[in-house]
């Protein structure tokens, strides 16, 4: 009766009073664990959840919230099992498939995640909620065209608010301006649904997509349609107030935020959004005072507590002052105490776990703050650039994407943008976001240096240096003189590049990236012996800079003086065990001169102090490869693709070793096409892609690769003749035997070629394995 009457804590009394007199009712621990979970005690619930699995093992609600629970405490494997349990039993439970895709998607078992969201739409295709997380996944993974379907069907299913949003920002995604008016349908339709409490969102929604588009007349009009119309306009105030400040017209913007503060003296609210604004706009002892006075109005206020900590914590943070992060964050655990899964202290805590490197906690607080509020775009933005840090850039871009779709004032996450576009060679969109960036913040110059260089990458060295000349003299520093002459390097005009680089090295005498420039040139002009001395003088004043060891090394490689490189490498791993750089040189010296045990140890050794690093076992992977110890290389292949789902090369290479063992076809066609994907113009990606499709059977589909991979191979490639002999069996399986027979003409008349050019030489070398069973197949084609 209590719980009906919705008078919680009442009814734990008497809950607890039944467990008093019969302490293994398991139906009663179920339903106390409900209450505490109505109460927001989360770590009494989580133990009534644990008593009632124990004692009452089929209840299957139970296990699926247990392992719920499980996932925020981080016992993983805990939570697969219950859930794998709950499955077992009852195959066709929702939610049961929805936490198993979550807590394997905490595991970074990325595909699996992924099949079980769509799994948990198969069993219920009407679950609005189970379409929007598997939308939503396929969105995170790049797959904007199923996502959009999927998000389609939700709005099909549930036609509220939340899912025309969703709809709308889908296919504002796909950055296709000839769709603007279905965009703008979308958010108009989602207004029109809109619940009172929604309207603030939904406007916001629409006015951020003009935003984006710069149509800024119908942004203003649409944030006052949304003042006018909705009850609680504060944050249409201060979006509009943000607004007015991108634009330029602090004036406007003062004026708003001031009126807001001053019709509601009395509440604290007014004065988070004052706090907020003075953030923006860089006050951050004006941000700190406004959230005081808020919490001097409320005093039991939880937003404006958080506030104080969330200032607390930046203003600690950009002075590197420990003891306010320490205020800020006693603040935020005291919240957290008492409400483990509060949003808002998630995100401060997030905030903190981000400056302290933290972040595989930082995500999953993060995710656990959007669950409960879906269109925050702080949220979104924190994670995308958690997940940057973490080296997982397509799930930043979809995040801080996301971020700016909610609110395209969100400036600086439109700057992480183009840094996360900029890693993943979109060159394109890094340009784009960072102009659209740098149109409000134009002095921000490592900003206008990544900008030069994506315009290096897409050909366009001249405008890439017109952007940095827009630089104004007294803001260049060394970073500016530096990126001057890379340019001048591409353009072979070495003497202005010289010039460059030697201001940029009179600023930083020791930076590797400059002596490492200087060097190309040196060598270049025989001049190799100023490098030398240029990087001893570094050393002299940073002995323990590893990189300057790693550039000395290197130094001696390419002089064949390899004990010294040796020494060199090993020293900057001593100095600095977790770069990579070290291993890396160390364990491709060992491979070339034949050391391949060596070589594998070293990034075993690397491996062990960075764990999460994928390329390590990558390389691995390669090594095991050439080694010829096949499952060692497919688990580190493995290990490599789960700590870094976007590793294109390692995709490629674990499809091609499944395919050249015929194993495991369906998976290798999977890992063939995302590695295209991401490789578009790599011959080793279309290679393996079309050698798939042979062995899967479908020769004329692999003939259209394998002609591409040759096509695009340079013509000294080392694998150009394995490539043209892929193309003959494909040509063979397919009835062109005339193809088949020029192809193979093609790949053994290069090699031979090639081969009697080295035995000039006085070497002695033999076919390799493919040419010979090359010419065992051309024997046969001619024969018949």
């Amino acid at each position: 009766a209590y719980v009906e009457e919705g008078s919680y804590e009442e009814a734990v009394i008497e809950y607890r009073n039944v467990l008093q007199i019969d302490p293994n009712d398991g139906k009663v621990h179920f339903k106390l664990a409900k209450v505490y979970l109505e109460l927001k005690k989360l770590r009494e619930a989580f133990w009534e959840l644990r008593e009632t699995v124990r004692l009452d093992p089929e209840n299957l609600g139970a296990k699926v919230q247990l392992a719920q629970m499980l996932v925020y405490a981080k016992e993983l494997e805990d939570a697969l099992t219950h859930v794998d349990e709950v499955i077992a039993v009852d195959p066709g439970r929702v939610e049961a498939h929805i936490v198993r895709a979550q807590v394997l998607r905490a595991l970074k078992r990325s595909d699996e995640a992924l099949a079980a969201f769509a799994k948990a739409v198969e069993v219920d295709p009407e679950a609005a909620g189970a379409i929007l997380l598997y939308a939503s996944a396929l969105a995170g993974s790049g797959d904007n065209e199923n996502a959009e379907r999927w998000f389609v069907r939700l709005t099909e299913v549930e036609p509220t608010f939340r899912s025309f949003a969703a709809l709308g920002s889908a296919i504002a995604r796909t950055r296709d301006e000839s769709r603007d008016a279905e965009v703008e349908a979308a958010f108009k339709k989602g207004i029109e649904v809109a619940e009172s409490d929604e309207l603030p969102r939904a406007y916001a929604g629409l006015a951020s997509f003009y935003h984006t588009r710069e149509r800024f007349d119908e942004t203003i009009a649409t944030f006052e349609e949304g003042i006018a119309k909705s009850d609680e306009k504060l944050d249409l105030i201060y979006g509009l107030a943000r607004f007015y400040t991108a634009q330029g017209d602090e004036a406007k913007a003062d004026e708003l935020i001031e009126q807001a503060t001053q019709a509601n003296p009395d509440e604290a609210r007014p004065y988070l959004i004052l706090s907020a604004y003075r953030d923006r706009s860089g006050d951050l002892e004006g941000a700190l005072a406004a959230a005081r006075k808020a919490v001097s109005v409320e005093p039991e206020n939880e937003a404006a507590r958080l506030r104080e900590a969330e200032v607390l914590i930046e203003i600690g943070v950009k002075a590197k002052d420990d003891d306010q992060i320490a205020e800020g964050r006693t603040l935020v655990e005291e919240l957290l105490a008492q409400q483990p899964e509060h949003p808002g202290a998630l995100l401060v805590r997030a905030k903190i776990d981000l400056y302290e490197k933290k972040l595989d906690d930082a995500v999953t607080a993060c995710r656990t703050a959007i669950n409960a509020r879906p269109e925050w775009a702080q949220a979104h933005f924190v994670l995308g650039t958690a997940l940057a840090m973490k080296g997982e850039e397509t799930g930043a871009r979809s995040e801080l994407a996301r971020a700016l779709e909610i609110d395209a004032s969100l400036i600086q996450a439109r700057r992480v943008l183009a840094q996360v576009h900029a890693g993943l060679r979109e060159n394109e969109y890094a340009v784009e976001e960072g102009r659209r960036y740098l149109r409000e913040r134009p002095d921000d110059v490592p900003l206008r240096i990544l900008i030069a260089q994506s315009l290096i990458r897409l050909g366009k060295s001249d405008e890439a240096e017109l952007e940095l000349a827009a630089i104004p003299e007294e803001l260049r520093d060394a970073e500016v003189y530096y990126a001057f002459g890379r340019i001048r390097l591409g353009k072979r005009d070495f003497a202005a590049a010289r010039e460059y680089l030697s201001l940029a090295l009179a600023e930083r005498p020791t930076n590797h990236d400059i002596l490492n420039s200087m060097y190309l040139l040196d060598r270049r002009e025989k001049r190799v012996p100023e490098s030398i001395a240029r990087i001893d003088a570094a050393l002299e004043v940073e002995p323990e800079n590893s990189r300057l060891h790693v550039l000395k090394g290197n130094i001696a490689l390419a002089q064949r003086r390899g004990e010294d490189a040796e020494a060199s490498f090993k020293k900057a791993i001593d100095l600095a065990p977790e770069e990579l750089k070290a291993y890396e040189h160390l364990a491709r010296y060992f491979a070339s001169t034949g050391r391949l045990q060596e070589a594998i140890d070293t990034y075993e050794s690397a491996v062990a102090v960075r764990p999460q690093a994928a390329q390590l076992y990558h390389l691995l992977g390669v090594l095991y490869e050439l080694g010829g110890q096949r499952e060692k290389a497919i688990a580190n292949y493995e290990q490599a693709i789960r700590n870094a789902p976007n590793l294109a090369e390692a995709k490629n290479n674990l499809a091609y070793l499944f395919a050249d063992a015929g194993q495991n076809l369906d998976r290798a066609l999977d890992l063939a096409q995302e590695a295209k994907a991401l490789l578009p113009d790599s011959p080793h990606a279309a290679d393996t892609l079309g050698w798939v499709l042979y062995q899967r059977g479908v020769p004329a589909a692999a003939i259209s690769y394998l002609k591409e991979a040759e096509a695009v191979s340079a013509a000294d490639s080392p694998t150009l003749g394995i490539v043209r002999y892929h193309l003959a069996q494909a040509y063979e399986r397919n009835g062109d035997t005339t193809e088949a027979v020029e192809t193979l003409d093609r790949a053994l008349n290069d090699l031979d070629a090639q081969l009697e050019e080295i035995r000039k030489s006085g070497a002695v070398v033999e076919d390799p394995t493919w040419a010979i069973e090359a010419r065992a197949l051309l024997d046969r084609l001619r024969s018949s």
